[in-house]
This record gives C-alpha cells, structure tokens and sequence, in this order.
C-alpha cells in the first residue's frame, strides 16, 4: 500500500470528525489529571551520545570549544549520563584480536569523555552495536551458543582493560543496540544465559558495579514483552540484570513494558531516544515530541532517559537527530528547540524526583504507542528538596494536517496526516490533582513555559488548594511546567 493510500485508508473516513475539530479550534478543552498516591521510581537523570565519528570530529575542536559544547548539555541543562558508543566488529574482527584504538581515539583520546565529566556528567553507559561476524551461526541469523560465553568474555575484558589501561570507568553496559535490527541476533532462550554470562565475567575482574542494562529494543512492543519475560523466568537471568531498557521512538515506554518490573529492584533506562531528518531552531513539533516522550516514559517506571545525539557536526539532511548542532570551521553552534524543552524539564524534576502515576480523564494512561498519540501528557514528581514539579505537553498541531492534490478522487484539499502523528491544534484547560496533597494548605507553583521560540519563559503563578491546580490555556505545542515554592 502507498504512503498516500495508507493516510487516506486511516483518515480521510473520519473527514466528519476532521471538520467538527478545525471548527472549534478557538474552543478551550476542559481535561483533568489525577496524580495517584504512592512513590513510583526514582528519576536518575537524562543523557546523551555522540556518534564515533561524532566524537572523531570532536577532536578537532578547540578546549574552549569542547567545553562550551559539554557544558551546555552537561551542566546547563543537567544531563547526568553519557552514553558510548562501542564497535565490537572492529574491536574483534578476528578471534583473539582486541583493537583497543578502535574505542579509545573517538572517545578517549578525543577528550569527549573527560569533558563530559569534568562539567557535570557523572555516569559513563557502554553501548555495543555489533557481534564479530565470526561468531554467527553458519545456518542461521543468530550467535552461535558456543559463542555466547566469548561474547560476554569480550565486552568484560574491554571494560576492565579500559578502566586499567584509561583510568575510564565504565558504569553500565548495555549488550547489543537494538538487537532485534542487527545482522547477528540473539534467541530468546540465548539472552539469560548471555546476562548471566556476562555478569560472571565481569565479577571475575572485580567489576562487581558495573550494571547490566539490556534489551535494548528500538520498541516497548510484544517482541520486547517476550524477551524481557524469557529473562525474567530464568531466576539467575534476572538477578543478574539491574535494568531492563528500551528506546522511545513511535512505541515509547507503555505500561506492558513498566508491569514487568512493578514490585521487583529492576531499574528502567530508556537508553535512546531521538527524531530524523532536517530541522531548523525553533521547531516546537519536533519539541514537543521529545518532551510528552519524556513525560510518558516517566509515567512508566523510566528510571535514565537518553537522547541520541546530544551536539555532533552539523548534517543538514539529519540534524534532528542532534539537540546542538555545530560547525568547525568557523565554529557556530546552534540550540534546537528540543534542547530548551528538555532544559525545562530538568529544572522541573531534579535527580532523585520521585515519580508518581498520573491518568488522564481524556486519554487514561497517555501512553506514546503506535497509531495517534496522547494530546495532553502529564507526568509529576516530588523532588528530593520537598518541592512538587507537574510537567504537561501539547501534541496537538495542524501542522501534522495536509491537502491532498487534485486527481486522488477526493475533493481536493482534503486534510490528511499520518496515522501516527499527533491530532489537530487543540487548547486545553489542564486541572491537576495530586491525591497526596488533598490535605496540604494552599501551595504556590511558579510556572513556566516554552513553544516555538519561547524558551522556558516564566509566565506567572498558581495556587495549589487541597491538591488541585488549574492552567486555563495550555495551547498547541506547549511545554507547561510547574514547580511548588
């Protein structure tokens, strides 16, 4: 089926639907959001990577320039974790060959990592993209299971010689990047035995800290249900991993994902999350996506929340997939609208927010899945200084919307849009009631604001009674945050 046959498939049927929308544009939507009582996760804080040629690139800036760059994301917008990107087809092209530069020119040498944690960065994440193509099974597209313990003796024996030989401390190791979309796979009766494994291999060199994050999926789907659940009935497996992760892209974290870790010690790292293709400063679509991505994942148990790419070159047919892009010669850097959004949210929820669970009374749990996605989002937390952060995102534009050209067989100018982008520009009267303060006295919020352009702006005051607080006019694409006095 074409693209265009697709929209018009999922659309066009709902033209009615479409009309009565755009008709009352000017109208303001009452919602109400009720934040459940009881301490959900720990938020760890937001990170972020470069490319290995990102990082090759990066050598050739100026320290001051590598610092202004670092600190941006690290210190100024509070990202806490920094994730590496690590190569094991080159690293091991052949049995017995560890090619140490093939991770350390990007990343060590490059002075990427030293910079990142010297302003403010504090947790290192490997991220292995590959398996050694000598360890594919000859009649399949999987590891070999003779294989799986070399595996795992690799990526330990390359965090130990790092922290030996570099003085680079790894934190957390993931074991294959989206590994359901790689050349060499695992079975899902292959992935306890590789985390139990690895998590051997690792106490064997006195990496006893060193955390397991995995599986790594590009979806919180089925495919990723099924392979959590085959790790968490191997006993060992489980005990094994610290953190289940997944990445947030058009199926975010959802609540069949976050049901799998409720009542257990399990962390949940999203360990990436980004957008595609060109983008210019100022693009509060691609923004607000970041940010009601967030705000969902913190509605499901999401403990580390990454982006992609945080500041690599500038690549204009790709540059959404970075929060700075810059150039070298002469050095400019710019500050996409996503980056301001994210910067909001860390001044909303410190490190070490508690989160808490809030429903909607217009789209219950607001979960970021395949087909249209939640108009309002809300996530809220309490913050280790006492003081209460609401975050709300509108994923309503008519710039998702279209007109069809003439010779379709529909009238031309019909409005379409894709079937998993956003809904129409809608404003919204946001009432949130947090169940735990249903008792507390009044409660004065500062609230702030961002939308095309308008970056975290202060926009006023609001007094919380008994729980409760209302924004009368949250409009399309904004970022409204909250935080209690």
């Amino acid at each position: 089926m074409t693209k265009v046959s697709s929209l018009l498939c999922s659309l066009v049927a709902s033209a009615a639907l479409l009309g009565q929308t755009f008709s009352s544009a000017l109208a303001i939507t009452p919602i109400n959001i009720t934040v459940k009582s009881g301490a959900r996760q720990t938020f760890q804080g937001l990170g972020f990577s470069s490319t290995v040629n990102g990082s090759n690139r990066y050598a050739k800036l100026t320290q001051s320039q590598k610092n202004t760059l670092q600190k941006l994301v690290c210190n100024d917008a509070k990202f806490k974790i920094v994730r590496l990107w690590f190569e094991v087809n080159k690293y091991s092209p052949q049995p017995g060959i560890e090619n140490m530069a093939v991770f350390v020119n990007p990343h060590v040498k490059s002075g990427f990592i030293a910079d990142a944690l010297a302003n403010g960065c504090t947790t290192l994440l490997l991220a292995p993209n590959s398996v050694p193509p000598y360890m594919k099974s000859e009649d399949s597209v999987y590891i070999k299971d003779t294989e799986i313990f070399n595996y795992a003796t690799l990526l330990a024996n390359f965090i130990y010689r790092l922290k030996q030989e570099y003085g680079v401390k790894i934190n957390a190791t993931g074991i294959l990047n989206e590994p359901n979309d790689t050349p060499i796979k695992f079975k899902d009766s292959q992935w306890p035995v590789m985390i139990t494994a690895l998590r051997q291999e690792l106490d064997n060199r006195n990496l006893k800290d060193v955390k397991i994050v995995t599986p790594e999926l590009a979806n919180a789907d089925s495919i990723a249900v099924r392979i959590i659940k085959a790790i968490k009935n191997n006993p060992e497996a489980w005990q094994a991993l610290a953190a289940i992760s997944t990445h947030s892209y058009n199926m975010a974290a959802a609540p069949w994902i976050s049901s799998l870790i409720e009542g257990t010690d399990k962390e949940y790292w999203i360990t990436e999350v980004g957008t595609n293709g060109p983008e210019e400063p100022g693009d509060a679509l691609k923004a607000a996506s970041a940010a009601s991505r967030f705000l969902n994942d913190m509605n499901n148990r999401v403990t580390h929340w990454i982006w992609f790419i945080g500041h690599a070159q500038s690549h204009t047919e790709d540059n959404s997939t970075r929060l700075i892009p810059y150039t070298i010669s002469p050095f400019q850097y710019q500050l996409f609208q996503k980056y301001h959004y994210l910067k909001q949210l860390t001044r909303t929820f410190d490190t070490g927010a508690v989160f808490r669970k809030s429903y909607s009374s217009l789209e219950k749990d607001m979960t970021w899945s395949s087909g249209k996605k939640p108009r309002i989002t809300v996530a809220s937390a309490k913050n280790p200084d006492g003081s209460w952060g609401i975050g709300i995102s509108n994923y309503t534009s008519d710039k998702f919307f279209y007109a069809l050209p003439a010779g379709l067989g529909y009238p031309e100018g019909t409005l379409v849009s894709d079937a998993q982008s956003g809904r129409a520009a809608e404003t919204f009267a946001v009432t949130v009631f947090i169940e735990e303060l249903a008792q507390a006295g009044d409660i004065k919020m500062k609230i702030y604001r961002s939308n095309s352009n308008v970056n975290n702006v202060y926009i006023g005051s609001a007094v919380m009674r008994k729980g409760t607080v209302t924004i009368p006019k949250v409009d399309s694409l904004d970022l409204i945050t909250l935080r209690s006095q």
